[in-house]
């Protein structure tokens, strides 16, 4: 398939099919008083999860406030995901996107529905519903986990103060996302404000990631956490686990995202850099 082809395709709705879909619970997120940061904590490589959080943005509207989209992505792809964004040459921009090193590693960051889920976003974007998408990725060379994580927090406190009242919507992997310590060291969301953040885990019916394991990478199977009913639900005790204030369900059974760049190895190829 042409890569103009492939990337265009998901940003033109069917004419019978709206970008964005009701998404029941999400108004309890900013009706809370003082929240400035919603984090999404998903197992990367899903379908599902990608639809879901853009829809998440999409209701974000009814807060009225300016919306901040952070996506688990490099920094250092920040300027190529804003040529992405804009109205220039799309297919050129697509192209130099697709060709930024984090889409040629298979961890489920790099699938077909982040593609798509940049396509909405830009697509949101240009109708003025959203305010800037951040990369916040910054794990460097040498770093510890903990120094990482911190990184990651500062990027989405810097995007947060660029927009006074703003709002942050952040999709990102659910260790990062969990306001609990994991092997002694703080994630992300413990290192922002605790008052003025909430943490979402996703569930769903089980099914399929596209993602990394020992056994290389590709589609794995998994056991269902819950989710059978679409939506969000702020609770401590709707989360499987410990360190979340509630879940957001997809309610489907999650189905395996595969690579969105032309050509990718098939499994279980965990890189395609060397091919390049």
């Amino acid at each position: 398939m042409p890569l103009a082809v492939l990337v265009l395709a998901p940003c033109v709705p069917a004419a019978s099919q709206p970008l964005c879909q009701p998404l029941p619970g999400a108004q309890t997120l900013w009706s809370k008083p003082g929240v400035r940061f919603v984090l999404v904590g998903e197992m990367h490589g899903t379908a599902e999860t990608p639809l879901l959080f853009r829809d998440l943005v999409c209701a974000a509207e009814s807060a009225q406030r300016p919306i901040v989209v952070g996506l688990e992505r490099s920094v250092d792809e920040q300027p190529a995901i804003d040529a992405f964004l804009s109205t220039g040459n799309h297919a050129d921009a697509a192209t130099a996107l697709l060709a930024q090193r984090g889409w040629h590693a298979f961890d489920g960051r790099s699938s077909r529905a982040m593609l798509a889920l940049l396509e909405d976003l830009r697509a949101l974007q240009r109708e003025g519903r959203t305010v800037e998408v951040v990369a916040f990725s910054d794990f460097r060379p040498g770093d510890s986990p903990a120094q990482g994580e911190k990184r990651m927090a500062s990027a989405l406190m810097a995007a947060a103060d660029r927009h006074p009242n703003g709002l942050v919507l952040t999709l990102t992997g659910n260790v990062h996302a969990s306001k609990k310590e994991l092997s002694s060291d703080a994630t992300m969301a413990m290192e922002l404000p605790s008052a003025e953040t909430l943490s979402l885990l996703v569930i769903d019916r089980g099914g399929e990631a596209w993602n990394q394991s020992e056994e290389g990478c590709g589609p794995h199977k998994y056991r269902s956490i819950g989710g059978d009913s679409r939506g969000i639900t702020l609770s401590e005790k709707a989360a499987p686990v410990a360190g979340f204030d509630g879940v957001a369900s997809t309610g489907l059974a999650a189905t395996a995202s595969a690579p969105a760049v032309p050509g990718a190895p098939p499994p279980p190829a965990c890189s395609a850099l060397t091919s390049r």
